[in-house]
């Protein structure tokens, strides 16, 4: 098939020294700390697994909503086939929340996130389905200059999809075609926190301590050494064992070599990892629990800073890649998809109430508007915009100023 021929051609040979990319890919990459950084074994490290999931959070609460321009401007369109998947159901088996959630795990994890557009009779998408990054390869045919997505479906078919037909998002990419999988930039950091975290289980594990040495006066033979060690380990290792005293008979004398994890550079160094997890995922320190430098007030800029420099490219993104896969070209003359910012810019009821008393005032606003921005029915008039009267258009301000003196064209008005 042409899925298996792309992915390992017939001439390509791989070993352990020089691993062939299909290789690394199956298996995963090795670190310098001697970890095997995977998907799976990546997601063990707590603070890949908080950062990941807090992008997914963050996108997957973000309402995608489908507009129309009109002839004044734009309004928000409920009933096109898209604004139903993206609001009400992307496929029978995900939820809205759901399937922006699994994409952006893809993003993060394996670098891209493939949609499949399932379309209906009357030439718009009727379902949105996620194919298995782990399966799935964008190929450019050199000859057409067209790129075809290789995938396995669930069934265990091999098929290739045509461009049309996959909204693809991508994390960093160097080609335009593939993004690179973070955790493989990343490995150096992940691979090192895999290490600490295996370090850490075995040191409990251990209980007292990680290492050390027996004096016992005189020689003995390795029979006799491997009863005494394994005699030692059974009762003072383990957690059941910890902090108990030890009893030493027949001249043993117990030496320990380092206890790592009260050493200040251990620590420090699972606290440099952290950091450097989240500076990759460009995630605020606070949000992966490091409150070291921060306070109530930067916390609220550094949420500001989140949403614009971390979420604002990703859900761009999102935006203009369904928009224009989503869409006939015809429609996308009138047609675009835009997030709805409202989830994660609301603040406390105070502020909320101070923003729309502005916005009323200034006429930006009608009452029914903001009434709907808090989920509740219209009123009978409320869709009238209306302003200040202390607030007039410059065209009239002499007019409004004269007509409030009882003055009309510099004569007293008799009324």
């Amino acid at each position: 098939m042409i899925f298996r021929n792309a992915l390992a051609p017939k001439n390509e040979t791989t070993d352990l020294k020089n691993p062939a990319p299909w290789f690394l890919k199956m298996f995963g990459h090795q670190a310098s700390s001697g970890e095997t950084v995977t998907v799976n074994s990546a997601l063990g490290v707590p603070a890949v697994y908080a950062c990941v999931n807090i992008l997914a959070n963050s996108i997957a609460t973000l309402p995608f909503q489908v507009y129309r321009k009109t002839a004044t401007g734009r309004e928000r369109d409920k009933r096109h086939a898209v604004s139903r998947l993206l609001e009400k159901r992307p496929n029978p088996y995900l939820s809205p929340f759901k399937f922006k959630h699994l994409i952006e795990t893809h993003r993060n994890l394996w670098g891209n996130a493939y949609v499949n557009i399932e379309w209906g009779a009357d030439g718009r998408p009727k379902g949105y389905w996620l194919l298995n990054p782990a399966n799935t390869e964008p190929i450019l045919d050199t000859t057409t200059n067209y790129l075809w997505y290789h995938t396995v479906l669930p069934n265990g078919e091999q098929v290739k999809i045509g461009y049309g037909d996959i909204i693809h998002l991508r994390a960093l990419s160097t080609d335009g075609i593939k993004g690179k999988p973070p955790i493989q930039v990343a490995r150096e950091i992940i691979g090192s926190s895999q290490a600490s975290q295996k370090f850490k289980g075995k040191f409990f594990k251990n209980g007292v301590s990680t290492s050390g040495f027996l004096k016992i006066p005189g020689m003995l033979n390795p029979d006799a050494k491997e009863v005494i060690r394994s005699e030692w380990e059974k009762a003072n290792t383990g957690i059941s064992n910890a902090q108990r005293i030890a009893i030493l008979d027949a001249g043993l004398d117990y030496q320990s070599i380092t206890m790592p994890l009260k050493d200040a550079q251990f620590v420090e160094s699972m606290q440099f990892d952290k950091k450097e997890v989240a500076t990759f995922f460009n995630i605020p320190l606070h949000m992966v629990n490091e409150l070291e430098r921060a306070t109530h007030s930067n916390i609220e800029q550094q949420a500001i800073d989140f949403i614009r420099n971390t979420l604002s490219p990703i859900y761009t993104q999102y935006q203009e890649e369904f928009t224009y896969q989503s869409f006939s070209d015809r429609e996308l003359e009138r047609y675009y998809i835009k997030a709805n910012l409202e989830t994660l810019l609301r603040a406390d009821k105070k502020t909320q109430a101070e923003f729309y008393q502005i916005m009323l005032d200034k006429g930006v606003y009608s009452i029914n508007e903001v009434r709907d921005l808090e989920e509740k029915d219209g009123i009978e008039g409320g869709e009238k915009h209306r302003v200040d009267l202390n607030h007039v258009s410059l065209d009239i301000a002499d007019d409004y100023q004269l007509a409030r003196a009882g003055l009309k064209g510099g004569e007293e008005n008799e009324e």
